[in-house]
């Protein structure tokens, strides 16, 4: 991925979360062609915060319940993960293609059981 605005950074994540999840809200809480803050409701309390800015090529996808990070990928410094075990680990990586990052928070959904989606 190089260097895009938000918009085609959207594009590039709405396959994949279509692919792994059938249900699911959108919350933008700043949006500008340059940096995104949004939330993607899941299920009530469940919910992945998607953070990104195309001036740094930031990016940050962190699955939160009940308020808490409890798994995860950015590129803070290097691309890394925090596993689910331990969600306060960095756990160097490659570069994940979208498909893996939202491949594995469904996994990690999954985990959770419950699997019903909240009216979103």
């Amino acid at each position: 991925m190089s260097r895009y605005d938000v918009d085609a950074f959207l594009s590039e994540i709405k396959t994949p979360l279509k692919k792994y999840f059938t249900e699911y809200r959108f919350e933008f809480l700043l949006k500008t062609s340059k940096s995104l803050k949004a939330n993607i409701y899941l299920r009530e309390n469940l919910f992945i915060a998607v953070r990104y800015n195309a001036r740094n090529e930031r990016m940050d996808f962190a699955l939160i319940q009940n308020n808490q990070r409890i798994f995860g990928y950015d590129n803070l410094k290097e691309w890394h993960y925090h596993p689910f075990e331990n969600p306060d680990e960095h756990i160097p990586c490659d570069k994940p293609s979208m498909d893996k990052i939202f491949s594995d928070i469904r996994k990690v959904c999954e985990s959770l059981g419950g699997e019903k989606n909240v009216g979103v």
